[in-house]
């Protein structure tokens, strides 16, 4: 616990260090449908912009069914649970590979159903670490209930992460169709993944921006695909992120290339800075439509 206190006291002295300036953001990383890679894709994109010189910090919002503990090789004595009940932040982070994570809970399910007023706990908790670092990754659960929903809502850029399966692309549309309705999201990055080819990149990219031009008429914006690759599944048996346990390969150039692709555009974004913004407005919307 000592160690974590110490580096926590370290990042509040030292200066910020941002990504763009006078900017800290918040990503969001989605689908809809379990299974696509996006717990692989949040973990490997912090330490991509770890290495990049950000002080990220990871959050595990797979509440009640923890995995990026487990992808980092890490067994966290505490989780996200603990900080909503009262627990000091330094004994809740956990730090690995260059970046902090807050950790989720496996197998909780009061964890995993959190009411509207211990999620606003949540959600101030959250703000006050993540105002501590410059870049907050954020994994949601599977589906659209309303925990990942109210989590993904926080974020000032939100990435979707789909696969050629038709239920992927469904899913993603459903989440994207949440975002849109409810939280009154307006641009979401698509990251095709676990492809196979080029055209089966452009193939997922094409036909969720049919749905999406059709019945919502939010901007989708294209990253750069992340091929499949089995170097994947090696470091996640491992619990090194692949960007560390295997760098040259297909996929950890890919990751690079989408992290760069989010900076380039992220800069280009006019939102205001979304660390303190977002509490007030996604926990109302989410009480909204209660």
């Amino acid at each position: 616990m000592s160690d974590q206190a110490d580096s926590l006291r370290r990042i509040n002295k030292s200066p910020l260090v941002l990504l763009a300036p006078a900017r800290r953001r918040v990503v969001a990383v989605t689908g809809g449908k379990g299974g696509v890679g996006k717990s692989t894709v949040a973990v490997n994109l912090a330490v991509t912009w770890a290495k990049r010189g950000a002080r990220c910090l990871a959050l595990d919002g797979d509440l009640g069914m923890a995995d990026l503990n487990l992808l980092m090789g890490l067994a966290p004595h505490r989780s996200i649970l603990d900080l909503v009940q009262g627990a000091p932040i330094e004994d809740v982070l956990v730090e690995a590979h260059g970046i902090h994570l807050l950790p989720a809970l496996n197998g909780s399910f009061q964890a995993a159903n959190l009411g509207v007023r211990a999620r606003q706990t949540l959600v101030e908790c959250i703000g006050e670490v993540a105002s501590r670092f410059d870049t907050l990754v954020v994994d949601t659960a599977a589906g659209i209930g309303d925990n990942a929903i109210s989590l993904a809502a926080m974020a000032s850029d939100v990435v979707v992460v789909a696969t050629s399966d038709p239920l992927s692309l469904a899913d993603a549309y459903a989440c994207l169709k949440v975002l849109s309705t409810r939280m009154g999201l307006t641009r979401a990055f698509l990251l095709p993944n676990s492809v196979r080819t080029p055209s089966e990149g452009d193939d997922i990219t094409d036909r969720l921006q049919s749905l999406v031009d059709r019945f919502l008429g939010i901007e989708v914006v294209p990253l750069p695909p992340v091929p499949y690759d089995p170097a994947i599944r090696a470091s996640a048996a491992a619990g090194i992120p692949f960007v560390i346990h295997n760098p040259e390969t297909p996929a950890a150039r890919a990751i690079r290339k989408v992290a760069r692709r989010i900076d380039d555009l992220a800069q280009e974004a006019d939102g205001p800075s979304v660390l303190r913004s977002w509490l007030t407005e996604s926990m109302s919307a989410a009480e909204g439509g209660k």
